[in-house]
């Protein structure tokens, strides 16, 4: 089966379109600091086992789990801290790393897929970044992240028919 096969092309963000891992590693590492190396320690092997998942859910993991005792609610302030610090250090980091090589000459040898981005990665977040690299335009099925859940993005998605089958069975 060739990709030219298929009506619609699904896209991770990380690792596949921006070479970002590494950028949102660090910055788990650094919004976790003020609690002590071994907490941020602790969290970034949480977010290395659980890729895919959004921040906002590793991060009430770690304040649950990892800290224990602040619960997620009654720890907002601490939440959203953790969440400011993540997203200024990310924002900054996927400006600057590398886009996939060669994906304007893929969208160009595929113009009749659609593209779509489904990442557990912030939605506005990516909506802007893509925006402002000047990669938008690729994703014409739409650019979609947290809070939603991948699941529940592709599961929508599918729904509304912006996912359609392959052209050839």
């Amino acid at each position: 089966m060739k990709l030219i096969d298929y009506r619609t092309l699904v896209f991770d963000c990380d690792g596949v379109i921006l070479d970002s891992n590494r950028i949102k590693t660090e910055a788990f590492r650094q919004a976790a600091l003020p609690y002590g190396a071994a907490a941020a320690d602790a969290l970034v092997t949480y977010h290395l086992i659980n890729g895919g998942i959004s921040r906002y859910a590793k991060f009430e993991y770690f304040l649950k789990n990892i800290i224990k005792g602040i619960e997620p609610n009654s720890g907002g302030l601490a939440l959203q801290s953790l969440l400011k610090d993540y997203a200024i250090a990310v924002k900054e980091g996927l400006m600057e790393c590398a886009v996939c090589k060669g994906l304007g000459d893929l969208r160009e040898a595929m113009p009749n897929q659609t593209w779509l981005i489904v990442s557990g990665g912030d939605q506005t977040e990516l909506r802007e970044i893509f925006a402002a690299r000047g990669i938008d335009h690729y994703f014409d099925g739409g650019i979609f992240g947290s809070p939603d859940s991948k699941e529940a993005i592709l599961s929508r998605e599918q729904a509304a028919q912006t996912i359609t089958p392959k052209l050839f069975f």
